[in-house]
């Protein structure tokens, strides 16, 4: 493996925590709607909390799932144009 593959490998696996941890919190009550992003163990840093919704918010998953699929393509693609510079 040469160092422009080892450089997206690394850039690939920060991009993955990245989308781990700081995901978009929604809440499901009447209505779905986007509550903003906040860190995985500290949930949403929005009004909606202080207001008596806290208890309601649920990370985004299908948008989780959504990111960590464009971050895969992404470095997928890098990684193959890494591999073509080699020869």
């Amino acid at each position: 493996m040469n160092r422009a593959k080892r450089v997206v490998l690394i850039a690939y696996c920060v991009l993955l925590a990245y989308c781990c941890m700081w995901v978009p919190w929604h809440v499901k009550a009447t209505r779905e709607r986007r509550s903003g992003y906040g860190l995985l163990w500290a949930g949403p840093s929005s009004a909606e909390v202080l207001a008596g919704y806290g208890q309601y918010h649920t990370p985004d998953l299908p948008i989780i799932g959504l990111r960590l699929l464009a971050v895969t393509a992404v470095a997928g693609a890098a990684f193959c144009i890494a591999g073509l510079k080699q020869r």
